[in-house]
This record gives C-alpha cells, sequence and structure tokens, in this order.
C-alpha cells in the first residue's frame, strides 16, 4: 500500500437545504481518496466541525440565504492562518456567480476554488481533490480575466529583503512550489510530512508579504529571485 492510499480527505459541507446536501454527497461518494464527509447548516455548527475532526477541505454552498459566505470564508481563514489552532484547510465555494468581481471577492476572502452551481457535479469532486493537495481551481474563462488583470493590479512585489528573511528549509520549499509542485508533493520529494510542509508554507507566504502560492510563483518568476531548476 502506498503513502497515497492512506490519504483520505475530510470534507465539511455546509449547505442548509437538504437536497443541495444530498447532491453535494452524491458528488464525493464516488472518489475512493475522499473519506469523512460531514455536514453543517449553519456557520456555527461548520465552526464546531472543523474543530472537532481532522478536515483537509470546506464546502460552501453560495447561493443559500442562510449567511455570508465571504464573512464564512474569512472566518476560516482566521482560523486556519492567524489563529494557528488548526491544518490548513481549504475552501471551496459552489458559486452562484463567477462574475469577475465577486470572484476576486471570494479569492481575496481566502477561497481557493469555485465551482459554478449549475456545473457538474463531477467537478465539485476534482475541485476538493485538487484543493487538498494544495491546488487553487477558477473556472477556466474566469482564469484568463485573472490572468489579465494580474498584470495590471499586482501589489507591491516582494524583493531581495523579504527573500533573505526565508530560512534554508523555507527557500528550498519556496523553489519546489514555484515549478508548480503541490504540497504532497515537495513533501514526498524532501522526505517530509505534508503537515510540516503547510507550516513552512505558511510561514514563507506570510515573510513575503503574499496571499497565496499562486501570487508567489508570479513574483519569483518576474523578480528572478530564485535559482533556475
Amino acid at each position: 500500500m502506498t503513502e497515497r492510499d492512506h490519504i483520505r480527505i475530510g470534507v465539511v459541507i455546509l449547505a442548509s437545504r437538504p437536497l443541495i446536501r444530498a447532491a453535494l454527497r452524491t458528488a464525493l461518494a464516488g472518489c475512493p481518496d475522499i473519506g469523512e464527509v460531514a455536514e453543517a447548516t449553519t456557520a456555527y455548527q461548520l465552526d464546531h466541525a472543523l474543530s472537532a475532526r481532522e478536515c483537509q477541505t470546506v464546502l460552501i454552498d453560495d447561493a443559500d440565504p442562510a449567511w455570508d459566505t465571504l464573512a464564512v470564508v474569512r472566518r476560516v481563514r482566521e482560523e486556519r492562518v492567524g489563529g494557528g489552532r488548526r491544518d490548513r484547510v481549504g475552501v471551496v465555494i459552489l458559486a452562484e456567480s463567477t462574475a469577475t468581481d465577486d470572484a476576486l471577492s471570494y479569492l481575496r476572502a481566502g477561497a481557493d476554488a469555485l465551482v459554478p452551481n449549475d456545473g457538474a457535479l463531477d467537478d465539485v469532486a476534482a475541485a476538493v481533490r485538487a484543493v487538498a493537495q494544495g491546488h487553487a481551481v477558477v473556472p477556466p474563462p474566469l482564469a484568463r480575466k485573472l490572468v489579465d488583470l494580474m498584470g495590471v493590479h499586482l501589489p507591491v512585489q516582494p524583493g531581495p529583503d523579504q527573500m533573505s528573511g526565508l530560512t534554508a528549509r523555507e527557500h528550498e520549499i519556496f523553489e519546489l512550489i514555484a515549478t508548480g509542485m503541490s504540497n504532497q508533493e515537495v513533501a514526498q520529494s524532501l522526505v517530509l510530512s505534508e503537515k510540516t510542509v503547510k507550516f513552512h508554507v505558511s510561514n514563507l507566504l506570510r515573510k513575503l508579504g503574499v496571499r497565496n502560492r499562486t501570487q508567489a510563483i508570479v513574483y519569483a518568476r518576474d523578480n528572478y529571485l530564485l535559482g533556475a531548476r
């Protein structure tokens, strides 16, 4: 049995409507690498579920009127980055709107993936799996718009001073994620646990002053901060 066989992705579905929860459970049921699927019908229940069990991904029904999705995403972000009380939890939004402004708001708040709520159920499962492996997922038409916007609206880029603040291990991991490796692939390459890699990635993003690994990769390549690999 390989290391991958031991990986079971824990998911919490946040949806108050029974039919939506049932549909999402059906979407996830056919994936052998998805383990426990818990359900929450309120933001409070979501917080309790995340505290009570091992979970890699939260799946949020954005069309549900019972909560403000942006507020929920920010809450998860605060807990996973600022609170230091739980491992990184990815956020997948079943999005009612994938308009550019709405998508940017979701991503700035801390979402990792957007799946249109009128799309295929298979796309939901694929997004959950990708986010659990450290990737980000957006619909292809939206990805094109975001790439175009990044060239115009990038925040201040980290320079040599920020890079010098990285430890040797963080610099090593940075070089690997800059090639597009997921956390799992970095862990396998460096013979580290995935939890350790997640800890270092969180630290290096904070030191560089960037929001996510995608921005870190763009900055590294634009500024020739990393050695050629």
